[in-house]
């Protein structure tokens, strides 16, 4: 199972140290806008034939759920109370290899605890474990070239105004992706393990 964290932005972003104002005077007029555009920060674990997610990080507020930074604390959670126990009675917990990149709340103390006690360290591909995902090899990760790409694609056509409706498009798009679409994207990904392994561990953007 392959796992990874993006971030859906409402509105896009923009990045204010590329925007320049050329005037013969001082502009008197201020726009304010946010630093950061509205964002949900969103794990999913995809297999050849299903999806365990979409998961929201965020925490309650007076003025409703509001997104939070991932720690290796709020991902131990995620991973005991929500993918665990999906696992589980799913009946696949003691036969799931899990992958994760070399994020550092990936390899937080209590994450690695954690997956050791229910996965083994021989089904656990993983930074400081001993079988550790490539570092900087989003190639190779169906969540990394295909799920977020295809995702992002069909949810901002949706032309969702606000967080809510984000989520929920988000929600309902993962919850159709069908058995076919997932075991096509883990094909793809054992083409490119293969390439990898003939190039030497090379990249191999020619030949994809």
């Amino acid at each position: 199972m392959w796992t990874d964290e993006a971030h859906f932005y409402l509105n896009g972003d923009i990045n204010t140290h590329n925007c320049r104002i050329w005037a013969k005077e001082i502009p008197h007029v201020i726009h304010e806008v946010p630093l950061h555009s509205h964002k949900v920060t969103v794990w999913c674990g995809m297999t050849a034939n299903f999806i365990i997610g979409p998961f929201f990080f965020e925490e309650p507020s007076a003025a409703g759920p509001v997104t939070c930074t991932v720690t290796a604390a709020r991902l131990e959670s995620m991973l005991r109370c929500f993918v665990i126990p999906e696992l589980q009675q799913r009946g696949i917990l003691d036969t799931t290899i899990f992958m994760q990149d070399g994020a550092p709340p990936h390899i937080g103390r209590c994450v690695k605890q954690l997956l050791k006690q229910h996965f083994t360290n021989d089904r656990i591909v993983a930074r400081h474990f001993p079988i550790s995902w490539p570092p900087r090899s989003p190639d190779l990760n169906p969540c990394d070239f295909w799920l977020w790409g295809y995702l992002k694609a069909i949810v901002y056509g949706d032309n969702v105004t606000n967080l809510v409706e984000l989520k929920n498009a988000i929600h309902r798009h993962v919850r159709n992706i069908s058995p076919d679409v997932l075991r096509s994207a883990v094909e793809n990904a054992i083409l490119r393990f293969n390439l990898l392994s003939e190039n030497g561990g090379c990249h191999i953007e020619h030949a994809m």
